[in-house]
């Protein structure tokens, strides 16, 4: 009974926390191109037929900062070819502030340098999001706020 209560109360707020966020109802997710930190230029439907995550985060957010080195370590647990990771940052005020987060950090991800479009596009309102994108290119789960590794393991299966 009260494993029950507790999983309803988990329930109610992951969903209030995600109202207004882009729904993961198997929509096509927006499409995007835009430039890693490293040079390289990244188009999400350039990768159909392979699952992406995308972690939204802002240099400035202390929750990103605590949940993102569990990106490091789902890259390690899993293949490139079956999962491809990216992180977007948005709400930055320039290039410099998200070369500092990644480096504290020691990222191993590839980081997009996303802009206000992104921000619309997939309608955050806060930080870290995240969504998990399908092999055919439609939005299969989302998440707002902190992420345990196993918690982002669970959504990419």
């Amino acid at each position: 009974m009260d494993a029950g209560l507790i999983f309803l109360v988990l329930m109610a707020f992951s969903w209030w926390q995600n109202r207004g966020t882009l729904a993961a109802d198997n929509q096509p997710a927006p499409d995007f191109k835009l430039q890693s930190l490293d040079g390289a230029t990244y188009q999400l439907s350039d990768y159909k037929g392979k699952e992406v995550l995308v972690y939204f985060f802002a240099p400035w957010c202390s929750i990103c900062r605590l949940s993102a080195d569990n990106l490091n370590d789902l890259r390690a647990d899993r293949a490139e070819d079956e999962l491809l990771i990216l992180m977007m940052a948005l709400s930055y005020e320039g290039r410099k502030e998200v070369e500092e987060f990644v480096s504290d950090l020691e990222l191993t991800v590839p980081v997009l340098l996303g802009s206000e479009q992104q921000m619309a596009d997939y309608q955050i309102t806060g930080f870290p999001t995240y969504y998990v994108i399908n092999e055919t290119g439609k939005l299969a789960s989302r998440s707002m706020g902190y992420s345990t590794e196993l918690g982002m393991r669970v959504r990419t299966w």
